[in-house]
């Protein structure tokens, strides 16, 4: 087991420290002593864009997912027994724990289901607090509240891009919400220059650092990353007046599903980021402690080429605005999409499958190569073996391995059927590159 302990401010770390323990400063600014993590130092800045005084619960929220971050970042799997699940002890301060001990163990069930790791949540008194409204009114640039009535994820990934012109063609106003990491910023502010309409955006960096590695799994992320969408929903309803504001968390089904393509990828080695039982869980969570948020994923029964056809002969500069986003899994790592790594592939499908042009700027864009290259072709030909998969198998069972399924039968049916498109799409396009 390996505790992660958080600090409101350096002054709580304790004058001796056990090597084996993280201790994390939250919202941490400036120089930290040594082997000391922090995180957040630059979400506050835009948290007081928002001008409201924001609430106590949901800005708790918030630490929460900086907190889950940091564990996530700072804790290597490499050192886990079996070099993958991770016993995580981890302690957080809030400004009231009572709600959040309410539903600690609906958040443990959550994060054991998207990271794989085991997860003990303490929360303590102490906590962080938001910025104070002298610090607010000391702000001339401001992120207008009275042009949003919701919040939207956007990521500037092709889905993310799709449920904004969706929102927007059906009249409504969303805040853009982004997760803009080191070098994320410009490619998203690019993608939201061909909306038809100028929205505004919430865009923050949880900035993890410490002078130790750090992992690169980040099965967390989404997490973090609802929280800023929870949080600038709580803002707007409390600017409006609503008891319940949306947040949409756009992705088409087969990627929210993310079956595993092979049996070495059962369980959390495909990502769940946002799989139903993961977003109904959250959604839970948040009804526990009160925050006025209803996640919704409009795009959950349909493919990402699906999507992409919707668009391609209605908007306008669609197809130059596909190719500006991005999807790789391994974008960060060199600044460019990789074109051979799952969600690359799906990409790539979709715009065959909507006789879109792709003009992304893949590394790598020729598949034989691909095929022929042991130290990339695994996810090639991983699909090729879930292509070859589907033509016999039981699709139900296969879709349950990501995880349960919504109860409701319709929305049952929807989740297979959605991934069996998908696995077509795939299959559709490897077949007219010359694959069986």
């Amino acid at each position: 087991m390996t505790k992660v302990i958080c600090h409101a401010d350096a002054s709580g770390l304790p004058a001796t420290r056990k090597a084996s323990d993280v201790h994390v400063i939250l919202y941490g600014k400036g120089a930290m002593p040594p082997k000391v993590a922090r995180i957040g130092s630059m979400l506050l800045d835009p948290i007081s864009r928002l001008k409201l005084g924001i609430r106590s619960n949901a800005f708790d929220f918030l630490t929460i997912g900086l907190a889950v971050t940091a564990a996530d970042t700072f804790v290597l799997r490499s050192d886990a027994d079996d070099r993958w699940c991770r016993r995580l002890e981890l302690t957080i301060p809030l400004i009231d724990p009572r709600p959040w001990n309410a539903v600690r163990s609906m958040l443990e069930h959550a994060l054991n289901f998207l990271s794989g790791d085991h997860w003990s949540l303490r929360f303590k008194r102490g906590g962080p607090r938001p910025p104070s409204k002298a610090i607010r009114d000391r702000r001339r640039i401001f992120i207008d509240l009275s042009k949003a009535e919701c919040a939207c994820l956007f990521s500037g990934g092709l889905d993310s891009y799709v449920g904004v012109l969706d929102l927007l063609s059906e009249g409504r106003r969303p805040m853009l919400v982004s997760h803009a990491y080191r070098g994320d910023r410009k490619y998203q502010a690019n993608v939201a220059t061909f909306l038809p309409t100028s929205c505004p955006r919430f865009a923050a960096n949880a900035h993890p650092t410490w002078s130790g590695a750090t992992e690169i799994s980040m099965r967390t992320r989404s997490l973090n990353f609802l929280t800023y969408g929870a949080l600038t929903a709580t803002a707007i309803a409390e600017f409006r007046g609503l008891s319940r504001v949306d947040l949409i968390v756009p992705e088409n089904g087969h990627i929210a599903l993310n079956p595993p393509l092979t049996p070495r990828r059962i369980g959390s080695h495909s990502t769940r980021t946002t799989h139903p039982f993961f977003l109904n869980a959250i959604q839970r969570i948040m009804e526990g402690v009160g925050l006025p948020v209803v996640i919704s994923n409009p795009l959950r029964h349909q493919t990402k080429g699906e999507i992409m056809a919707r668009h391609a002969t209605t908007t306008a500069d669609f197809a130059l605005a596909a190719a500006g986003t991005v999807s790789c899994g391994k974008w960060k790592r060199k600044n460019k999409q990789c074109g051979h790594c799952v969600p690359c592939l799906i990409r790539r499908a979709a715009f065959h499958a909507a006789a879109i042009a792709d003009d992304t700027d893949y590394r790598e864009p020729d598949l034989e190569k691909i095929a022929n290259d042991p130290q990339i072709r695994d996810d090639l030909i991983s699909v090729l073996t879930a292509v070859s998969r589907s033509r016999t198998a039981r699709m139900e069972p296969w879709v349950i391995q990501a995880g349960p399924l919504p109860e409701d039968e319709q929305e049952r049916f929807a989740c297979v059927d959605v991934f069996t498109r998908g696995i077509s799409e795939l299959g559709n396009f490897l077949r007219a590159s010359g694959f069986p």
